[in-house]
C-alpha cells in the first residue's frame, strides 16, 4: 500500500526538481521584463505565445498525449509509438509552408514575426512528444533536468538579447526559440531518443490509433485555451495591447499555482495510470485528492497575504495595478487543479472523448462573461471569467467521472476551506482591517484541519527520523 505512495511522491520531487526551480527562475525574470519592455510589448509576445498554442492544439492533434498514454502502460511497442508520432512534426512542418503566405497578410505584426512562429510550433510539438515519451518511461530525472536546462538557456539568452542588446520583442522571441532547440538537443543525447527513432518503425496503422486516442483532446484542449488564454483576444479587441499585457502580467503570478499543480499533476498522471485497475484505487484516489486540494488551499490562504507588496516589488510601476486581478485569477488556478485531478479519468480509462463535453461548457461560459462584462468592468471580468469557468468544469466533471472511479469527499470541509481562502484573497481589497480578516482565516483553517497538519508533520518527522545522521 505505500509502495504507491512513495513511488508518487518519488516522481513528484523528480519533476519539482525541474519545474519549479526553472519556473522560479523565469518568474524572476519578470522585474526585469517589466522594467525593460513596455505594456503594449508584454501584450504583443503574449498575442505570440497565445496564438502559438493555439496553431499548435491543431496541428499536433495533441499527439504528446497518447505518446504517453500508449508508452506508459507497456502493452505497446515504445519505439513505433514514438517514430510513428514524428509523422505528426513532419505533417504539422508542410501544413505550415503551405499556409505560410498568409501570415504576411492576416497583420503587420505577424508579418515580422512568421519565422518565429513557425518554428516555435514545430520545436513545441518536438518538445512535447520527446518530454512525455520520457516521462511515461519514468526517465524523471532527465525530465527535470530539461527543464532547468530550457530556463537557464532563455534566461541567459534573453537578458543578453531584451535587457543588454536591447532587441525588445523579437529578442524575447528568438531567446525562446533557441532554448527550446538546446532543450530537445539536450534529450535526444541524455534520453537516447536517436537509438528510439527509426524510419522502419514508423507505422501508419499505430498513427491512426494513436489519432483515435488523440484526437478528441483537440476540442478538449481548445476549450482549456479558451479559459485560460482567450480573454487576451477580446481584451485585445476591446481594450488594446495594454490590456493584454497588465492581465498576462497578473497571469505570471498565478501561473505560480498552476506550477505547483502541474508538478504534481505529471507524476500523479503515471501513478493513476498504473493503479487505476486495482482495487484499492478508489481508495488511493480519495486519499490523493484530499491531500491535494487541503495543500493547495493552505498555500494560497498564505499567498493571499503577501498579494499586493509581492506585486509591487517584482513589477515595474507600469504593472503594479496587476494585483487586483489576482483574487479571482487564483480561485480560478485552485478549481483548474481540482478540474485536472478529476480529468484523470479520461486518461486512465482511454476514454478521451468525455473530457470534451465538460470543457467545452466551461469555454462557453468563460467567452460569454467576457464577451458581455469586459466592454462594462474592463480587465476584471476576464479574471471574473477564468474563475467561473474552472468552477463549472470541476464540478461537472465530479459528476460525469463517477463511472471511471469514486472520490470520497468531506464536502462540508472542503466548502469552509474553499470559503476561508475567498474571503482571505478577496480581503486585500480591504486596505485598513484586510489582513485580520486573514490572520482570522488562518487560525480557523488550522483548527479546521488539525488531521491534515498532524499528517503533514508525520511525515515529516518520519523523514527526519529516517535520514537522521547517526
Amino acid at each position: 500500500m505505500k509502495n504507491k505512495y512513495k513511488h508518487l511522491a518519488k516522481n513528484t520531487i523528480l519533476i519539482s526538481i525541474g519545474t519549479f526551480g526553472s519556473k522560479t527562475i523565469s518568474f524572476f525574470l519578470l522585474p526585469l521584463f517589466t522594467r525593460v519592455l513596455t505594456k503594449g510589448d508584454y501584450g504583443k509576445i503574449d498575442f505570440f505565445s497565445t496564438t502559438v498554442s493555439l496553431l499548435t492544439i491543431f496541428l499536433s492533434i495533441e499527439i504528446a498525449a497518447a505518446v504517453f498514454r500508449f508508452s506508459a502502460d507497456g502493452k505497446e511497442e515504445s519505439r513505433e509509438i514514438l517514430s510513428s508520432s514524428y509523422l505528426i512534426i513532419a505533417f504539422s512542418t508542410i501544413l505550415l509552408l503551405i499556409f505560410f503566405p498568409l501570415f504576411s497578410k492576416l497583420s503587420t505584426f505577424f508579418s515580422e514575426i512568421k519565422y518565429y512562429l513557425l518554428f516555435s510550433i514545430i520545436l513545441g510539438i518536438t518538445t512535447a512528444i520527446n518530454k512525455n515519451y520520457l516521462r511515461a518511461k519514468e526517465k524523471m530525472l532527465i525530465f527535470a533536468v530539461s527543464d532547468i536546462i530550457n530556463t537557464f538557456s532563455f534566461a541567459s539568452f534573453g537578458i543578453i538579447l531584451v535587457a543588454i542588446l536591447k532587441y525588445g520583442v523579437k529578442g524575447y522571441l528568438l531567446a525562446y526559440l533557441i532554448a527550446q532547440l538546446i532543450t530537445n538537443i539536450f534529450l535526444f543525447i541524455a534520453g537516447k531518443l536517436y537509438k528510439e527513432i527509426s524510419i522502419k518503425e514508423m507505422s501508419i496503422k499505430t498513427l491512426k490509433g494513436m489519432i483515435k486516442y488523440s484526437a478528441p483532446f483537440v476540442p478538449n484542449d481548445l476549450s482549456w485555451w479558451i479559459m485560460n488564454v482567450s480573454d487576451r483576444y477580446l481584451l485585445i479587441y476591446f481594450l488594446g495591447f495594454a490590456s493584454s499585457g497588465i492581465y498576462a502580467v497578473s497571469y505570471k503570478f498565478m501561473a505560480l499555482i498552476n506550477v505547483l499543480n502541474s508538478i504534481f499533476y505529471q507524476a500523479w498522471q503515471v501513478s493513476a495510470v498504473k493503479e487505476y485497475e486495482k482495487k484499492d484505487r478508489d481508495q488511493f484516489y480519495s486519499n490523493v485528492f484530499y491531500h491535494l486540494s487541503t495543500a493547495l488551499i493552505a498555500i494560497l490562504l498564505i499567498f493571499s497575504i503577501v498579494i499586493k507588496p509581492f506585486v509591487k516589488i517584482m513589477v515595474g510601476n507600469e504593472f503594479e495595478k496587476a494585483w487586483l486581478y489576482l483574487p479571482f485569477l487564483m480561485l480560478g488556478a485552485l478549481f483548474s487543479a481540482f478540474s485536472s485531478f478529476y480529468g484523470i479519468g479520461y486518461i486512465a480509462s482511454k476514454e478521451s472523448k468525455g473530457a470534451f463535453t465538460t470543457s467545452i461548457y466551461g469555454a462557453l461560459t468563460n467567452l460569454g462573461i467576457n464577451i458581455l462584462f469586459i466592454p462594462l468592468i474592463g480587465i476584471q471580468a476576464a479574471a471574473i471569467s477564468t474563475m467561473v469557468a474552472f468552477l463549472t468544469m470541476w464540478l461537472l466533471r465530479v459528476r460525469q467521472t463517477k463511472k471511471y472511479f469514486t472520490i470520497k469527499v468531506n464536502g462540508k470541509l472542503l466548502f469552509l476551506n474553499i470559503l476561508l481562502v475567498s474571503t482571505s484573497l478577496f480581503a486585500n481589497y480591504i486596505d485598513k482591517f484586510g489582513i485580520y480578516i486573514q490572520l482570522i482565516d488562518i487560525i480557523i483553517f488550522i483548527f479546521l484541519n488539525l488531521n491534515f497538519l498532524k499528517s503533514v508533520l508525520g511525515i515529516v518527522d518520519s523523514y527526519i527520523k529516517k535520514h537522521k545522521v547517526k
